[in-house]
């Protein structure tokens, strides 16, 4: 027997998600920034004879009075730059709302297609729109020969289903109306609200650490020029760990991703497509011809298929074949590799 999905309590806590990041993306770049301050003035402290000098502090517009810790040049740098920090993650906020669609679409490289230019893929998607009395998604493709597909949006005026062409010609009727259902039940299941949310909020946390980079070497540059090695080899690799900040959160943002996410869109796709078969061929077709090498990482956890990465801790899907084992119990199939037919003699 199968066991319970459980789809309105995963509907909620992606609700519940979404609002927990939205309150908590302030108070990380904030902790970005104090971390900032913190690692920058300890580096600068143990490149220096004297300790940290004043020309530290002024290098970053703080105050010449600040305690000459490291503490207070992140209690400093903090109290002098929330209120930039602060504006920048309300505009991006609201940036990513606006405008997450065109975002996206540059991203990727998606065109928005029209039923004549594409009628059986618009009417498919339509037909399934119809089905659960869901309104019509804009529809996008992305010219690339991969096999693929995404959903995306924060709501009804945003929401958007995009295919690559690749997809296009390599399923049938039936697989490709598998991997529609598929990408409306992410929608149906509020997964795109989530993860707009996550790919804005990853891309603003970059953002923010490559400032902090460039500022740390610029400002930095002239007054280590003629300092010891230890201190320039120490900036120096600061400097790398800030560049890398940025990728470590937006890993840790995964983490508030389900991977259950795809195994309850490959379920909502066979409830509305009573199907299971068309899906499970739909995959193993995708399966080692889903990379979109254009498209950035972020973006790339919102297809139905991410390639694995070397170790598969931060997986954004489960495997394909673990997908379409489950799909196979849900359509009330035999394990890959046994047949439905009973072996002939035996006990009659």
């Amino acid at each position: 027997m199968t066991p319970s999905l459980g789809l309105a309590t995963y509907r909620w806590n992606n609700n519940i998600k979404s609002m927990l990041l939205l309150a908590a993306f302030p108070f990380l770049l904030l902790a970005l920034v104090g971390g900032f301050f913190a690692a920058a003035a300890w580096v600068y402290q143990n490149g220096t004879p004297n300790g940290i000098d004043a020309g530290f502090f002024q290098g970053f517009g703080l105050p010449a009075d600040t305690p000459r810790t490291v503490l207070g040049a992140a209690q400093a740098g903090l109290w002098a730059y929330w209120p930039l920090v602060v504006g920048m993650a309300a505009l991006w906020v609201l940036i990513g709302y606006f405008f997450n669609d065109a975002m996206i679409r540059a991203a990727t490289g998606a065109k928005a297609v029209t039923r004549s230019e594409a009628p059986e893929l618009y009417n498919l998607l339509e037909n399934l729109c119809i089905l659960r009395g869901l309104t019509m998604p804009r529809l996008y493709i992305i010219d690339s020969d991969a096999l693929n597909a995404f959903a995306t949006g924060l709501d009804e005026k945003s929401y958007s289903v995009t295919v690559t062409r690749g997809l296009l010609a390599a399923l049938d009727r039936d697989e490709l109306e598998a991997v529609l259902a598929h990408e409306l039940s992410h929608i149906i299941n509020r997964d795109c609200r989530l993860l707009v949310i996550t790919v804005v909020f990853t891309g603003m946390i970059s953002f923010i650490a490559q400032m902090a980079w460039r500022s740390l070497r610029f400002s930095s540059y002239g007054r280590n020029r003629n300092r010891n090695n230890g201190g320039v080899a120490g900036l120096a690799l600061l400097a790398a760990v800030l560049a890398s900040i940025g990728y470590v959160l937006a890993l840790a943002l995964r983490f508030a991703l389900s991977r259950k996410r795809e195994y309850l869109a490959d379920a909502g796709a066979v409830a509305l497509t009573k199907k299971p078969d068309a899906l499970i061929e739909a995959l193993r077709k995708i399966s080692g011809r889903s990379e979109v090498p254009h498209v950035p990482a972020e973006v790339r956890q919102m297809f139905i298929e991410n390639p694995p990465s070397l170790f598969g801790l931060f997986d954004t899907h489960p495997p394909i074949e673990r997908r379409i084992a489950v799909l196979r119990q849900l359509g009330g199939l035999p394990p890959e590799g046994e047949s439905i037919i009973p072996p002939s003699g035996g006990n009659r």
